[in-house]
């Protein structure tokens, strides 16, 4: 009895461990919010952390979202700063929509590092990584909404599905052998 109990115990740990383990890279959305810092339109107010957290990291399909809590208007462009002749190419909130209060998100369909400023406050700089992922959903741009549409792929439900399979083939070659009497 205490070894049949013990015997379920463990498969029922396993399992758990490696849903844990698993599950949420094939489930979440990749998304990370970033705030411009109040006063960051002041100079000198901030050097390195006028957006924050300065540097965020999504998967491929994953957005961010900026949130304007500064009392001045803001840009967040893509780009290097004022000389940089790709600004804006990525994602641009323009010069009239990223008003205190409000918010500005952006999906991000390429892996990559993106570096973007405000083109108001040159000095504000911050950058997103996008790792690689199973899923490219088209790019995206919101201002004032958030998009959660991505759907993911079952890159990772494969992973979960060997650990379920190996799990299997140990518990069932452990009953075989004797070694738990299920």
């Amino acid at each position: 009895m205490n070894s049949k109990l013990i015997g379920s115990l463990f498969v029922i740990v396993t399992l758990v461990v490696g849903i844990v383990a698993f599950a949420p890279s094939a489930f979440a959305q990749s998304t990370a919010s970033v705030t411009v810092k109040k006063g960051a339109g002041s100079s000198g107010s901030c050097t390195t952390d006028c957006f924050q957290p300065g540097n965020v990291s999504v998967d491929v399909g994953g957005t961010v979202t900026w949130t304007n809590t500064d009392a001045q208007l803001h840009t967040v462009s893509s780009g290097n700063g004022p000389n940089d002749n790709t600004t804006g190419s990525v994602f641009d909130t323009g010069f009239s929509t990223f008003k205190p209060g409000t918010t500005f998100s952006h999906t991000f369909a390429d892996a990559g590092t993106f570096n973007y400023y405000c083109q108001l406050h040159p000095w504000m700089v911050g950058v997103v990584t996008v790792a690689a992922a199973s899923t490219t959903p088209a790019p995206t741009e919101t201002p004032n909404a958030t998009n959660n549409n991505a759907v993911p792929e079952f890159g990772s439900i494969a992973s979960l599905v060997l650990v379920i399979a190996i799990v299997s083939v140990v518990a069932v070659t452990a009953k075989t052998r004797g070694f738990i009497k299920l």
